[in-house]
């Protein structure tokens, strides 16, 4: 009997022993979770600073770009030639080659329109008659 005592204490010292350990293992797990977590923190706030240092270095000359454009003014002479330039694109210059082009397609369609009606009925004509005999 005292020799199954033995053998129960002893696996209930590898027991504790094997608990103890994964306890263990379990806290360096959480260890090196907590330096990582550190680390990348660490990362995190270098980025962040030097993304605020380029800011501040890019920020004058957009400011100077965004004030560029606003300060331009739209004023009624600079609509007025907008408009006009379109409208002679269509009734200038490019109206009359539009019209050309137009024509140019009026004869295309009237030549399609030709293909598409059936043929004349071809007869013989004397002349070819004499010329087959």
């Amino acid at each position: 009997m005292s020799n199954l005592l033995n053998q129960a204490k002893k696996i209930l010292t590898v027991a504790k022993d094997t608990a103890k350990t994964s306890v263990t293992a379990g806290f360096g797990v959480y260890g090196t979770i907590v330096d990582e977590a550190s680390k990348s923190s660490d990362k995190a706030t270098q980025l962040f600073e030097s993304l605020v240092e380029r800011g501040t270095q890019v920020e004058p000359k957009l400011k100077e770009q965004t004030s560029a454009i606003f300060a331009k003014k739209i004023t009624l002479e600079s609509v007025e030639a907008k408009a006009q330039s379109i409208t002679s694109r269509f009734t200038g210059a490019q109206g009359s080659k539009l019209s050309e082009v137009e024509g140019k397609i009026d004869q295309l369609t009237a030549m399609i329109n030709e293909l598409n009606t059936a043929p004349k009925k071809v007869t013989k004509t004397k002349a070819l008659a004499i010329a087959e005999a």
